[in-house]
């Protein structure tokens, strides 16, 4: 399970990344999101702090990518996919890189 936790604040700028107006999917964004970290495991990018810019913005494409029915699925899903193994090359967020040992 990924490390780190999802906070009710993450899931709230989640939610209005979303264009979501009310808390009612509040437990299906945190699941997208949880999602998202362990999905960025399996590709090799450990994320041990969600205040990390490019941590937060993996998981709201992540999140716009496989929320609803928008028309822009396959470009949100494509540009998290970048950003997803731009973040593995970079050696910023492997493994052991920081203090996980």
């Amino acid at each position: 399970m990924a490390a780190v936790e999802i906070t009710s604040d993450l899931v709230k700028t989640l939610r209005n990344f979303l264009r979501v107006k009310n808390e009612s999917a509040d437990t299906e964004i945190q699941a997208l999101a949880e999602a998202c970290l362990l999905h960025l495991e399996i590709a090799g990018v450990y994320i041990t702090d969600l205040a990390d810019p490019l941590a937060v913005q993996a998981v709201k494409l992540y999140c716009k990518a496989h929320f609803g029915y928008d028309s822009d699925t396959e470009r949100f899903e494509q540009a998290y996919s970048s950003l997803r193994d731009s973040m593995a090359l970079c050696g910023d967020y492997v493994k052991g890189g920081g203090d996980d040992g």
